[in-house]
């Protein structure tokens, strides 16, 4: 894994515990976008961060969003610890992001920030890896 990407999800793990909060740009309260967004910047990339956005994506705006920041998307299948993951409810679109990371307990993990959970860490399990829309390399 690059230092950039080490980083990245050093980062992001440090924020496990903390609050979920809409639109949350601070490391004891963030949303899904604000870990990634927190996360890139603890790496050394410059983030041009709109918060100006509701709880559910409008017109596939998030998909949008993540393929101006990052390019293309690539399939899981070949994402690696330190790509961003874009996953979508069941009969919904694509609003919920997650960063991969290196499982403690071996595996692929994601980090990500929900309502009802705050900042977690779990493996990504045959539920999420269906969840799982698509990847976007960072670095």
């Amino acid at each position: 894994m690059t230092p950039e990407r080490r980083a990245m999800v050093d980062y992001a793990r440090s924020l496990v515990g903390a609050k979920w909060r809409h639109r949350g740009r601070k490391p004891w309260a963030v949303d899904c976008i604000g870990i990634v967004a927190l996360s890139l910047e603890a790496a050394g990339a410059t983030v041009e961060d709109r918060v100006d956005y509701g709880r559910e994506p409008w017109r596939e705006g998030l998909r949008e969003g993540l393929r101006a920041r990052f390019g293309e998307p690539i399939s899981f299948d070949d994402a690696e610890p330190g790509d961003v993951i874009l996953f979508a409810w069941p009969g919904k679109e694509p609003s919920h992001i997650g960063i991969l990371a290196d499982y403690t307990h071996g595996g692929l993990s994601v980090i990500h920030a929900m309502q009802r959970k705050n900042v977690a860490e779990h493996a990504i399990d045959g539920a999420w890896k269906r969840l799982a829309v698509e990847a976007y390399r960072t670095w």
